[in-house]
């Protein structure tokens, strides 16, 4: 029998020293010297020009002048290494970063990199995936670089009913992020994980975990989210289905501000599971956001239909569907379309 290859994708980890001159860039109204630059990471202005050099190759466009040294001009526009260790200092201070230009699913190489010694937590993030995953066995569209695709493993070693309402809670943290991120735009959740705007599908999020009979040892969260795609280069198959933060706003949008922010609001959900706070809401914190409620809705699972109409959910998370006859069904899994 011969043994299964393990794909191996080589992450892009930042050189402190370059990030050390992103912030110090950053963080100055003007020109900062090359002398000032070598003090602040411990080299030589030789070693300072190579990493100047180094960055722009990466998409920061940095201006040098005579006597006067260096000043930051653009941030790069796709996701970028040095710019996510920078804006992720916001994060936990044991919390990684592993960015890869591409590979084949987030999800997967989160679990790779587990397997090989990576100690949670930590968050996987691509410029693209080949093999990017949906619910229910579907492929998630995922070879734009103008996208986020990421995802997020904790190891929480708790009792799995601890979390069962995570993906839940990660999508209320998320959609109000985004709300709040772009002053408003009407962002809802669709049930149990996709967000809507304007009718047409901007995320999806996938939940994987490991569970034995009374504890959860690993969860991931994946999630893929149209930033700055055109809906004219999206495939033909969802181009009337879909729609991004830039089709919405007719803007661009920074990328790695939005990962980081993204990454923020899913500890936050985790966090928030883990404190069962009993002044926590699930059914009223969902009702702001819920895309369904009060819609006709067909539910598929198991090849059964059940057609009714979306009243919210209920405290375990499970939708509310009432049937012609007025009976309440509370769906706990399946697929949700709206009745044209």
């Amino acid at each position: 029998m011969t043994e299964k290859k393990i794909k191996k994708f080589s992450a892009q980890l930042p050189e402190e020293g370059e990030v050390k001159i992103i912030e110090a860039l950053n963080n100055a109204e003007g020109f900062v010297s090359g002398n000032a630059l070598a003090e602040i990471i411990g080299l030589s202005r030789t070693s300072v020009h190579t990493k100047i050099e180094s960055l722009k190759n990466t998409g920061f466009k940095i201006d040098a002048v005579t006597n006067k040294g260096y000043v930051l001009r653009k941030l790069p526009r796709k996701i970028n290494p040095h710019l996510l260790a920078l804006l992720g200092c916001s994060l936990p201070k044991d919390f990684k970063l592993r960015y890869y230009p591409k590979i084949d699913s987030t999800n997967e190489e989160a679990e790779r990199q587990l397997s090989a010694g990576l100690e949670p937590p930590f968050a996987i993030i691509a410029e693209k995936q080949t093999k990017g995953k949906g619910r229910l066995g579907r492929k998630w569209q995922s070879e734009s670089s103008k996208n986020l695709y990421c995802s997020v493993l904790f190891a929480p070693n708790t009792a799995p009913q601890k979390l069962q309402k995570f993906t839940l809670w990660a999508g209320i943290e998320i959609c109000q992020t985004l709300k709040d991120y772009t002053g408003g735009l009407p962002i809802k959740i669709k049930w149990p994980n996709d967000l809507y705007c304007n009718g047409k599908k901007l995320s999806g999020m996938l939940t994987e975990a490991r569970i034995d009979a009374d504890r959860i040892h690993t969860l991931v969260l994946g999630i893929g989210l149209n930033v700055n795609s055109r809906v004219q280069t999206m495939p033909d198959t969802i181009k009337s289905l879909a729609t991004s933060l830039k089709e919405e706003t007719q803007t661009d949008h920074p990328l790695n501000e939005i990962t980081i922010r993204i990454i923020e609001a899913i500890i936050a959900a985790y966090e928030r599971c883990l404190q069962e706070d009993p002044r926590d809401s699930l059914p009223e914190a969902w009702q702001a956001h819920d895309y369904l409620e009060g819609k006709s809705v067909v539910i598929t699972e198991n090849g059964c239909t059940l057609k009714g109409k979306a009243e919210g959910i209920n405290e375990y998370g499970a939708l509310q569907l009432k049937t012609k006859d007025g009976t309440v069904h509370s769906i706990h899994s399946g697929d949700a379309t709206l009745r044209r």
